[in-house]
This record gives structure tokens, C-alpha cells and sequence, in this order.
């Protein structure tokens, strides 16, 4: 499964989390992107664990009913692995070898830091430019991941009606949607953070015009909300997902439960921003951008910017796209299909 394939057709976007299947179907070119299918599925407790699939039928069952209830059209997927599932590094190769060399010297590379037996693993590389250290050189992406888990993704896809085409990196996926919107470095000579919040682990990727400076996974998630919900008013997990999705939460919401929230969510940037200032020669960012499910919370990017004291904004994927379909609801869910949506991305040129 080639991870940098460059063919052009209209691609399924599928991201499955630990709560729902997020599916996106884009049409039109990157530059006038237009959203003409879309879904969130809930996903039965169980069904996905650790970044992984825990249980296929019940993914395959929720993939199914996204993409009846999306009115998908598209013949081709593309996957998100987790970040935290697979192995990058970029390598400085010579620059007048071939790709057939190239390959050849890039499987030999891999033996030296991949620590599974290469027969157990998917390997994909794309050349990404000129080494600035070596004149001589390329600089190669290199990245790998279990053959185990592509596998499940690939057998999931086969119980659809679609083909499976990509197999991506779901950090990739949110930096492709992030730089679809905007020009990094066009105001300021500091770079950008972006914070993607999941269930139970957050990842922080801190980005100048052209690359990913420094990357970082934390132990911290949306289900800290949830459990401040549950403790404060009582409830059951699904009774408190029921209230962190209600239009009217209960009155004293905000101060019991989202500024709890929003201090805990500082201090995890700030944490993550730390170990990223002490090994780098940066001291400061031009903005935090927030990703996620409960980035949908209102009042939350504003509530963080007035602690952290710098510049905060949430991504929203559909922000510069014609939505075709459904257009009154995508605006609640639209945090959560970052993932999906820059996987589908790779269908536009």
C-alpha cells in the first residue's frame, strides 16, 4: 500500500477514533474544495482500542451505515493510522541515485531503526527536497508501520463497496488540511502549534513554512471532560456525552465543568510548548491552533487564548469549502473530520 501514491480521483476520507467512524467525500480542487458527502458515526464501546481495531465487525458495520448515511459516491478510500503506530525518519540519500538504488538503500537504512523484523512491516519513502546540511544529498521520508495494523485497515475496506488506495498518517492528514487554509510564515517568523485533542491522548506538531519541527504525544484527552461531567453532575459516560452535546447544557456548566477544562488544556500546551522551546532555538509561537471533537465546545479557543496569553484559533477543515450536502449540521461536527477531510484531500489536485 503506497502511502505517497499521487493519482488524482475522488477519494473517501475514513477516520476511525474510539468513538465514531468520521467519513468525508471531497469533489472540486484544492483550491475550491466542495464537500458533497459526509458522516459521524458512533462507534459501540470496544470496537476501537489503543489507536487500533479492536473489534472488526463492529467497525465494519458502523463503516457500512456511514457510508449509506453520507451518500458517498467515490470507489476509493483513504485510512488514517495512528502517528503513534508508526515510525518516520528522514534520511539524507545521495542525489543522483535511482529509484530502484534508492529503494535498495532505504530498506538496507530501515534495518538499522526499525525494531520489528522488516518482513513484519510496511515501508513507503518519498523524496521531499534538497538536504540543507549536504548539497550532495536529498532528504527522504521514510516511513513504516506494523503490517499487522495496515492489514486490519485493508480487511475493514473489503467488507465496503470501496477500494482501498491510501494508507496515511493521521498527523499527516491534519497538517495537509492545516496548510490547505493557510500560509505559514506569511505574518510572522515563529512558528505554529497545533494541538490535536483526542479521546485519550493529545499530539502536538509545531510547524514553520515548509516542515514539522518538533512532534509530541500526551497522555490527555477529551475523556478528562467527560469525566469532569460525570463527577460533577452524576451521570453516566453516556449521559455525559449527552450533555457535552447538548445545544443547552446545564446553567452552571461553563464554571463547573468547561474552565476546570480549559485550565487542565493549558497547562498541557504550555507543558508540551516547554519541551519543545528547550530543544529547539525557539522561544516562542505565533499561535496555538486547536483540532478535535470537543474543540466544537463554544467559548473554548477563546477561553484558552485569555490563559495561554497567545493567539488561539480551532481548525475547522470546512472553513473554505462549498458544502454541498447537509449544511445547517456539518458546522457542530466540523472539528472532528479534520482527519477525514485532509485524507480526502489527496483525491484533489
Amino acid at each position: 500500500m503506497k502511502l505517497f501514491t499521487k493519482k488524482s480521483k475522488a477519494v473517501v476520507g475514513i477516520d476511525i477514533g474510539t468513538h465514531s467512524i468520521k467519513l468525508v467525500e471531497l469533489a472540486g480542487t484544492k483550491a475550491s474544495p466542495q464537500v458533497v458527502a459526509w458522516a459521524v458515526v458512533p462507534l459501540p464501546v470496544g470496537a476501537f482500542s489503543e489507536n487500533a481495531i479492536a473489534n472488526a465487525d463492529l467497525v465494519a458495520d458502523a463503516l457500512n451505515t456511514a457510508m449509506l448515511e453520507s451518500g458517498a459516491k467515490a470507489e476509493v478510500a483513504a485510512v488514517a493510522v495512528s502517528s503513534s503506530h508508526a515510525i518516520t525518519k528522514v534520511l539524507g540519500m545521495p542525489a543522483d541515485i535511482g529509484e530502484l538504488e534508492l529503494e535498495e538503500q532505504i530498506s538496507i537504512e530501515a534495518l538499522h531503526f526499525i525494531p520489528y523484523p522488516i518482513d513484519e512491516v510496511n515501508l513507503d519513502f518519498e523524496v521531499i527536497g534538497a538536504s540543507e546540511s549536504n548539497d550532495q544529498e536529498n532528504d527522504v521520508l521514510l516511513v513504516a508501520c506494523r503490517r499487522s495494523i495496515v492489514d486490519d485497515y485493508i480487511d475493514l475496506v473489503d467488507t465496503s463497496t470501496l477500494e482501498l488506495e491510501y494508507v496515511d498518517i493521521d498527523t499527516y492528514a491534519l497538517e495537509r488540511v492545516y496548510r490547505s487554509q493557510n500560509s505559514l510564515g506569511a505574518m510572522s517568523d515563529q512558528p505554529v502549534a497545533l494541538f490535536d485533542i483526542g479521546s485519550s491522548s493529545s499530539h502536538l506538531m509545531v510547524m514553520d513554512d515548509t516542515r514539522v519541527l518538533y512532534s509530541r504525544h500526551q497522555n490527555f484527552g477529551s475523556s478528562q471532560l467527560v469525566k469532569l461531567i460525570r463527577k460533577e453532575y452524576g451521570v453516566s459516560a453516556e449521559e455525559a456525552e449527552e450533555i457535552l452535546n447538548s445545544s443547552q447544557p446545564p446553567g452552571d456548566f461553563l464554571a463547573a465543568v468547561q474552565e476546570p477544562f480549559v485550565e487542565m488544556l493549558r497547562q498541557e500546551v504550555s507543558r508540551a510548548l516547554q519541551f519543545f522551546y528547550s530543544s529547539s532555538s525557539y522561544s516562542n509561537i505565533d499561535s496555538v491552533v486547536l483540532s478535535g471533537a470537543c474543540c466544537a465546545l463554544a467559548g473554548l479557543s477563546g477561553d484558552l487564548e485569555v490563559k495561554l496569553r497567545s493567539k488561539v484559533s480551532v481548525l475547522n477543515p470546512v472553513a473554505n469549502a462549498d458544502v454541498r450536502t447537509r449544511r445547517d449540521t456539518i458546522a457542530k461536527v466540523a472539528p472532528s473530520l479534520s482527519v477525514a477531510y485532509g485524507l480526502s484531500l489527496r483525491g484533489l489536485s
